[in-house]
């Protein structure tokens, strides 16, 4: 009985367990309203918060977030040393709310800053600031890796701003006109090497000045990885104050704002690769009218357009039905564009293959083919021994061919003349029989045997006479018989060579 209660309650405890709402046993950190502020005496030695789910690591400057929740009215999340390099990892899904400066700084350095790195490639760091102030401050920033999303102010620099691998997503376009509406703003150099980089800004995307950092003179610097940028004022805005260049060698760059790259106070902006999209610019690539500044480009590359045009010279304009969309595509080819015109290139290249693709062969020549399959047709199969090769070589007969593939057409017309030349006739059936061949022998023979006795005619006169004379005698005296075979009377047999006979001795005498 006492087993069976406690049983009891135990189904009614898994039952009214099972019956509440699920619990997320990883619930979120909890939220830190104040300032962290990593300059204060405390943060010379290691600190740990695992309810806030962060870390300090003094001896490397390294601050670690893991899942974070800062909301720290007007006053900044987090402040870092300005003299000293702070490196920021951050893994999960972390945010950072202010009224002001999200990540500020005390002081600076020309070779200080913060690092910002995700653990992960799926690691994201979330800044926003609503007060239209900047969402950093620093000396310098570079974006290792991971995902940063900034909205609000502008990134702003000293000296430089870097991207290698990371992920940069900034949007200013909310923040009022005279705020800090710029997408990245540096003082020196912006220099992107990787990641993928996309910005929708108020004012410029990229704006590098150069006030009070004359150096590098090279303000802009795009490797490789991908470009997005839309802004209200110009996508890349180089010099204010001081010269600042620019030089592009790679990278997928789109340029969507009225305004692409624009040269301000500048010498020169290299363009030496890349590609680049600019459909949506107005004007991708613009100089100050008080500017001598140029943009000097690379020629665009040609490659795949010189053997798309090298295959089409190469075709037999008369093997096809219609040739013209391969003429007209081939002189369409403008050898003048950029490098910032490699689409228009590659559009030369594709219009060039798609017309060649849709080239359609003339039928191969079929008259020859048709001759001998009318001749080959008109014969009676019955007339010859066998027939079957040339009926073979007629179920042979294909009229898919192209004009390429003559002689395949050319194989099957010899094929049935062949046929045809090699047949052998049936023999003619015998119309009498062996009888008759027998007695044209004898006829023949008795024949030669005449002409042989006539030449001594004296001689056979007499024995002509003597003969006919015994036979007539012989005949007579056959008459009166009857042969018993046939049932003819000799009689009149013997009549008739008798009277030959006469005759013959009447014309004798005479």
């Amino acid at each position: 009985m006492k087993k069976t209660r406690i049983f009891s309650t135990m189904l009614a405890t898994v039952i009214c367990m099972a019956s509440l709402p699920a619990i997320n046993v990883f619930a979120a950190n909890q939220q830190r309203t104040t300032t962290l502020d990593l300059t204060v005496a405390g943060f010379q030695n290691d600190q740990k918060n695992e309810d806030e789910g962060w870390s300090w690591d003094a001896a490397t400057s390294t601050l670690t977030l893991d899942n974070v929740d800062f909301s720290t009215a007007k006053k900044s999340c987090v402040i870092v040393d300005g003299e000293k390099v702070t490196n920021i990892v951050f893994s999960g899904d972390n945010k950072m709310t202010s009224g002001t400066t999200v990540i500020s700084r005390k002081g600076s350095a020309k070779d200080t800053g913060v690092v910002l790195s995700g653990k992960t490639k799926d690691s994201v760091l979330n800044l926003e600031e609503t007060g239209n102030l900047p969402v950093m401050d620093q000396p310098n920033v570079t974006f290792e890796s991971g995902t940063v999303n900034a909205k609000g102010g502008a990134v702003i620099t000293l000296y430089s701003i870097k991207v290698m691998d990371a992920t940069l997503n900034i949007d200013t376009s909310e923040v009022a006109d005279g705020g800090w509406n710029d997408g990245l703003y540096a003082n020196g150099s912006v220099e992107i090497y990787g990641g993928d980089v996309n910005i929708n800004a108020g004012r410029a995307g990229i704006l590098v000045v150069g006030i009070g950092a004359p150096e590098p003179k090279t303000g802009l610097i795009i490797k490789d990885g991908k470009v997005d940028i839309n802004a209200k004022l110009a996508d890349i805005y180089l010099g204010t104050d001081n010269i600042k260049n620019g030089l592009i060698s790679g990278g997928d760059i789109t340029l969507g704002g009225d305004i692409g790259i624009f040269l301000n106070d500048c010498e020169k902006c290299e363009i030496k690769g890349g590609t680049f999209h600019t459909d949506e610019c107005e004007k991708p690539f613009a100089v100050h009218r008080d500017s001598s500044a140029v943009f000097e480009y690379a020629k665009a590359d040609y490659t795949e357009l010189d053997k798309a045009e090298e295959a089409a010279k190469a075709l037999n304009k008369d093997n096809y039905v219609d040739f013209t969309a391969v003429e007209k595509a081939l002189e369409a080819i403008d050898r003048t564009k950029n490098l910032t015109q490699q689409s228009d290139v590659d559009k030369m290249a594709k219009d060039i293959n798609d017309a060649v693709e849709a080239l359609v062969y003339k039928s191969a020549d079929y008259t020859e083919l048709d001759k001998a399959e009318k001749a080959a047709k008109a014969l009676n199969k019955d007339d010859y021994e066998d027939f079957s090769e040339v009926e073979k070589a007629l179920a042979a007969i294909d009229r898919t061919k192209n004009i390429t593939e003559q002689a395949d057409v050319d194989a099957m017309v010899k094929a049935i003349n062949d046929a045809v030349a090699n047949l052998v006739k049936k023999a003619p059936a015998s119309s009498q029989p062996d009888s008759v061949s027998s007695s044209d022998a004898s006829s023949d023979t008795s024949s030669s045997a005449s002409d042989s006795s006539a030449s001594d005619s004296s001689s056979s006169d007499s024995k002509a006479t003597d003969s006919k004379s015994d036979s007539s005698s012989k005949a007579a005296s056959n008459a009166s018989n009857t042969n018993p075979s046939t049932g003819v009377a000799g009689g009149a047999f013997a009549l008739a060579l008798l009277s030959g006979a006469a005759v013959v001795m009447a014309k004798k005498k005479k």
